[in-house]
């Protein structure tokens, strides 16, 4: 109480518990980019996802559709192991910093510039999601980086905030300087500032991406390449297996001659939608594949059952469920080639990923070309 005319003392700093009781909304974006990349980093984590041993296989998979051809995704495949190892580290991070907001500048610039090489590596991909993870909307992740980098993501509700806080304490203490506690973000570079550091790294990423892919050779296996010799046949054929209900290939291994080579796949399982398929039949004669007799280059996503892809030919043929598919391959070089369905039809929770997708001798399998 005060009397009549008194001035009142002055009222007792607010205390903020990390500063949530005027957490403004750029930090609530901050955490959800951190739930996305939880996400992925348990997908990595999680045994029943195979992801140390279905890099390879992933990263093929990225072959049909990327720009310049399957000699990235070729290179990547054949050196699993230090790429698995960035992405899961890179992951880690990105977690542990947006979850906690621990060094959010440099997660937004890192983040950004990941995705800008993802981008231009997986350029046919976008927004298409055969499994794994750090796949697809890669645009919206940057956009989601770049208004972090605006918004002054983590000055609030995260670990930046307190550390700041800290270190402005010992400061002030060392000097016997008393004075407001000033903000890492106050004294370090601007939002508009990084922000245009974050857009040059992303643009140089996304180039420097795009020149791996059109810098690492094409196979020299491919399509239309009008090798001269007599023509071979392979008859394939995707039934219910009778044991389990997984759809299977048959033969699932199997060896054919080099040079020009007709294939016939009867597709008996039932027709699927797949909205997200990209569907652009590739390296095959003359750019189609023949379906009931119909010449075909890009088939309708409303009925793919499965499809048939030899990433490191560049092959990428699609068979509606019910129907006859007929395509031509010129094959050159002589070698053992893995074959995958990249169609969702696994029998799990994730049709990506669950069997009898990837499993060997129904939805993936080799093809080996003698010489003739």
């Amino acid at each position: 109480m005060t009397d009549a005319g008194e001035t009142p003392g002055p009222t007792a700093p607010r205390r903020h518990f990390f500063g949530f009781d005027r957490l403004p909304p750029i930090e609530f974006l901050r955490i959800g980019a951190g739930a996305i990349w939880l996400a992925n980093f348990i997908f990595i984590l999680d045994p029943a996802n195979d992801y140390w041993s279905s890099f390879s296989r992933n990263a093929l998979s990225f072959a049909p559709t990327t720009i310049g051809g399957p000699g990235l995704a070729q290179y990547v495949s054949a050196h699993p192991l230090p790429f698995s190892w960035a992405i899961a580290l890179v992951t880690a991070y990105l977690t542990v910093s947006f979850l906690l907001g621990l060094s959010t500048r440099a997660a937004c610039l890192i983040g950004s510039c990941f995705s800008g090489v993802l981008l231009a590596t997986q350029f046919g991909s976008t927004f298409f999601f055969p499994g794994g993870t750090d796949v697809g909307e890669h645009p919206l992740y940057i956009l989601i980086y770049m208004t972090l980098v605006l918004g002054g993501a983590g000055e609030s509700l995260s670990l930046d905030h307190v550390l700041a806080g800290w270190v402005a304490h010992r400061r002030a203490a060392r000097v016997r300087v008393a004075g407001p506690v000033p903000s890492s973000w106050t004294t370090s570079i601007s939002p508009r500032t990084l922000f245009v550091y974050a857009v040059a790294g992303t643009l140089l990423s996304f180039g420097v991406g795009l020149g791996l892919v059109v810098a690492i050779p094409v196979p020299s296996n491919g399509g239309g390449t009008g090798v001269s010799g007599p023509t071979h046949y392979v008859n394939l054929s995707i039934n219910l297996n009778q044991t389990n209900g997984w759809p299977q290939y048959t033969p699932a291994n199997f060896s054919v001659p080099s040079g020009r080579v007709v294939f016939t796949i009867v597709d008996n399982d039932s027709p699927v939608s797949w909205p997200q398929c990209p569907c652009v039949v590739s390296g095959v004669e003359g750019g189609v594949e023949y379906v009931n007799g119909s010449p075909i280059h890009t088939v309708s996503t409303a009925n793919v059952a499965h499809t048939f892809d030899v990433p490191n030919l560049n092959l990428a043929v699609y068979t509606p469920g019910a129907t006859t598919t007929r395509f031509t391959v010129d094959l050159i070089n002589p070698g053992q080639f893995l074959w995958f369905c990249f169609a969702p039809c696994g029998a799990g929770t994730n049709p990506y990923s669950t069997p009898p997708m990837g499993t060997a001798g129904y939805m993936t399998g080799t093809m080996t070309i003698v010489s003739s």
